[in-house]
């Protein structure tokens, strides 16, 4: 079981390697670093798991060659809520293998026969350009909502506006004045609108 970190600037790195002999002599390099924080995944224990319960600020994924079970560990982190920048550690080169583990999610990957001296430089990067994915990310979500949430309410206008006889202007105010009666975006309440239109036709 993990501990939590106490608060300081070291890195908390988690060390993942199919191959417990290499990920422990990895672990022992990484220790001689007193500003790394080194974790290992216990043996029989899910990436995703280990995660949640040691909290690292990155990944740090060393393998010898294409390994499926390693890349779906990764693909499984990255589709959860414990999702964390992961850096790939491989020590030969396979464009083939590179393009699958972007996919899967990893925001760093390194072709090295061995871990340079300071490894933290690397460590680093792979968190800042996590960082900036999910920015981007967040902001390409918030902008598909907002236009998903235009084109509700725009629906909702013109079906108020048919029903009632009204002009456009008039069938905002109406369902802006109604979101502000009950305290929820007016999305919300042309949602409603146009899923009682549709109850009602059905009926």
């Amino acid at each position: 079981m993990c501990e939590d970190m106490v608060p300081g600037t070291r890195l908390r790195v988690l060390v993942a390697d199919e191959n417990p002999r290499r990920g422990h002599a990895l672990s022992e390099t990484l220790h001689a670093d007193a500003s790394l924080d080194v974790l290992t995944v216990p043996p029989g224990t899910a990436l995703v798991d280990a995660v949640r319960a040691c909290r690292p600020d990155v990944v740090l994924v060393d393998m010898n060659r294409a390994d499926r079970d390693a890349l779906d560990s990764i693909r499984a982190l990255s589709c959860s809520a414990q999702e964390r920048p992961v850096a790939l550690f491989v020590d030969e080169d396979d464009v083939e293998l590179m393009e699958t583990a972007f996919d899967t999610g990893i925001c760093s990957y390194n072709v090295l026969e061995a871990l340079p001296r300071d490894v933290k430089p690397l460590l680093r990067a792979a968190i800042a350009l996590y960082a900036r994915f999910r920015r981007t990310r967040d902001e390409l979500t918030e902008a598909q909502r907002v236009l998903a949430e235009r084109r509700v309410i725009e629906q909702a206008k013109r079906c108020f506006m048919k029903n009632e006889k009204t002009s456009e202007a008039q069938a905002y105010r109406w369902f802006q004045r109604r979101a502000m009666q009950t305290s929820r975006r007016i999305a919300v309440v042309a949602g409603e609108y146009l899923a009682s239109q549709k109850k009602d036709e059905a009926s």
